[in-house]
Parts: structure tokens; sequence; C-alpha cells
């Protein structure tokens, strides 16, 4: 504690008892929609996810995994794996990067940014090269973006601008970016700006008590450094533990789309048997990553090794008397088909299903956010004020 008074110190939950190990599972790209071919989740072997949904209809909900709920602009904007676990981590809904360039963009603000006005120093005598992303998909870039720096960029002094597209290979249909450089090249004419096309394949808390975390190299980062806020590296070596799974690598996911589940699943099950940890967290990837790339066949072999692995993390937790909590971060391989023009992360919502207490029912517009206090309170522990509500209740 400090002069001013502030302590990390959490105040006990009145109900919850402390010691109880809680796993923390997240099936990343599993989310829900109507029960169809393309529902991948639907179609494959889930035995596990079913009994939890099925068996306990008041330890499930769906909460929201998009939009305003993980800080974007709208309700049209798709969920993404990097802004579900900064929500999931963070417990609190901060501004994400789209919303923050669209705020700085309309302000004029990234204009007089330091960065900014270093490059433009150089603006009479030189070019200004631009690269990034092309897509009008939402999840990973927008257009319309590109366009108002470009606007600004040029009314700044930019004489001449020269912009270094990525084709975006995940979120948008197949040969969309010709279109979208169409389009783009009616704004070049207003800029004076040339373009160069670069055709790439893209392939995509505070510690109180030991913990771990595990998944593979794929969404190892997501679920530590986008978890931690942006943040690398441990909070306190002594009391976590990652581990990464090396992914496999010279192949498309849907080549082995039980990728490394198991793996993952023993890993998490070891943790939770050695009595070492109070938490014990892992990031399936199955769904989102052979979700990406289209093959449907592939994703339904990849749900069902997901269940396979989640169960054999629950066997464990249950073995120790423990508490799990299953969520996902966005939805990718329950709607496998492009529909209204929406890209793979659909504003489908993902679902939680929880041991040992009740959702509430009057949250009904909870989202990933929503997931940390839960999480606190199952270790014992009231969340901070500024915290999103919990989603749990007691069962007297």
């Amino acid at each position: 504690m400090g002069s001013s008074g502030f302590s990390w110190k959490l105040a006990d939950h009145p109900k919850l008892p402390k010691g109880k190990l809680v796993a923390m599972i997240v099936l990343d790209g599993w989310g829900e929609a109507s029960p169809d071919k393309f529902n991948c989740i639907h179609v494959a072997e889930t035995p596990t996810m079913d009994s939890l949904k099925n068996g306990a209809p008041d330890k499930w909900r769906l909460v929201r995994a998009h939009g305003t709920a993980v800080g974007l602009p709208t309700e049209d904007d798709m969920g993404n794996s990097e802004v579900g676990h900064n929500a999931l981590g963070a417990g609190r809904i901060f501004a994400q990067g789209a919303k923050l360039v669209d705020l700085a963009l309309a302000s004029g603000k990234i204009f007089e940014d330091e960065g900014f006005n270093y490059i433009k120093e150089s603006f009479a005598t030189n070019t200004l090269h631009l690269i990034g992303l092309m897509s009008d998909g939402g999840v990973h870039s927008r257009l319309d973006q590109l366009q108002l720096l470009l606007r600004g960029a040029s009314q700044h002094g930019a004489k001449r601008i020269r912009v270094h597209v990525l084709t975006d290979g995940r979120d948008v249909l197949d040969g969309s970016s010709v279109g979208l450089l169409k389009h783009l090249n009616q704004n070049f004419q207003t800029c004076a700006v040339k373009a160069l096309m670069h055709r790439l394949h893209l392939v995509e808390v505070v510690c109180m008590s030991p913990w771990t975390v595990t998944s593979e190299t794929v969404k190892f980062g997501h679920v530590t450094f986008f978890w931690n806020g942006n943040r690398s590296g441990y909070f306190n070596s002594e009391l976590e533990e990652y581990v990464e799974i090396p992914s496999d690598i010279g192949i498309t996911f849907n080549v082995q789309p039980k990728m490394k589940a198991l793996e993952i699943g023993e890993k998490a099950r070891d943790a939770i048997l050695s009595g070492k940890f109070d938490q014990v967290r892992v990031n399936i990837p199955n769904g989102d990553m052979v979700g990406h790339t289209g093959d449907v066949e592939a994703t339904v072999v990849a749900c069902k090794a997901a269940d396979e692995a989640v169960k054999m993390i629950i066997d464990a937790v249950e073995q120790v008397g423990g508490i799990f909590v299953v969520t996902a971060d966005h939805g990718n391989a329950e709607d496998m088909v492009k529909r209204n023009k929406k890209g793979a992360y659909c504003n489908w919502r993902a679902w939680v299903s929880c041991a040992g207490v009740k959702f509430r029912k009057d949250v009904p517009s909870g989202g990933l956010a929503n997931v940390a206090a839960t999480v606190m309170n199952l270790h014992g522990f009231v969340a901070p004020d500024d915290y999103e509500t919990t989603l749990i209740e007691v069962v007297d």
C-alpha cells in the first residue's frame, strides 16, 4: 500500500471460498450459430461440449464477443482474437485499435503526433511509404482508414506517396483485392499517389497466486501478450509458467486439423494434477485456425479434437475438486459460409460454461470483459469496482 492508500489486495468474496483450482479454457473461434451443414461445431462429434450445454442449462450462457462489447467502433465490427483476449484479460472495455484510429483520424490528432511530425520534415524532397493490409473486412484492416490517411498526409504536405499493399488472405473473398485496388486508385487521383502492389500469401492482472498458461505457437501470444494488456513477459516469474507448444510449420492447418490440441490438453492436465498452480489457462486454436482455411471437412475434425482436449482438462479438474470455465474469444467454426458480406469472424456470440455456480439473469448484455470478474469470484475474491460485473451468483 502506498501513501495514497491504494492497495492491490482484493477483498474476499463473502460466499465463495479460496483455494480451489480454476481452469480457464479458451476455445478459439468457437461461436454459437444455427445448426446447419456449415456449422462445423454442430456437425462434429463434440460430446464434452454438448454435455456442458445440455446437462446444466443454468451453467452456460451466451456472451458478446464483437462490436462495442470488446471495444470496437460499432456493432457491425466483427470480433477477433486480439480484441477478444484483450477483453478477457482486462475485465474492462477499452477502445481497441480500429476505434482509436477512427478517433485519431476524425480529430486530426494522428497528423499532430510526434512521429508524423518527424517524417513530415522530409515531405518536400522525399517519398512517404505506407505498407499494410488492404481490405474492407474490418477485422485486420479497413480501406476507409487508409483513404483518410492518404488524404490527410497529402493535405499536410506529402507530395509523393507510395502504398505497398498486403492483400488480406483470411477475412475477405478471394480476388476482392483487385476491386479494392481500383477503388483506392480513385482516391489516388485526388492525392497524386502512386501504388505498388505486392502480392503476398498471408498465413497467418496482477499475479497473486501461481498460474500457468499453455497454447501452441499460433495462439501463444494471444493467451499471454494480448491477455496481459499487450505486455510481454512475466508479471512475476516466480509465480507464473508459460508453456508454448511449437505449431506445425510448412503446411496449412487443414492438412493437420488436430493441430496440437491433445498436447495442449495433456500439458494442462499435468499442470492441474501437479498441485502447483491455482489457475491453469489454455487456448485451443483449432476452430479458428482450421476454420480460416475454409475447409469444412477439416474444421469438423478440428472441432472434434478440441472437444477431446477439453474433456482431458475437465476430467483433471474434477479429479482435484477444482472449477472450470470454458469460453471463446470469437466465432468462426460455427458458420463457415459467407453470409451478407460478413467475414469469417461473424457477429455470433461466444458462449461460456462454468461449473460450481449459477449464471445471473440480470446481465443480458454481458460480454467477454465480464469473464475476468467472474474468474476472480471463483478464486474467492471480489473484483475491483471498475471491472465489468461478474456473470455468476452463488446458489444458496
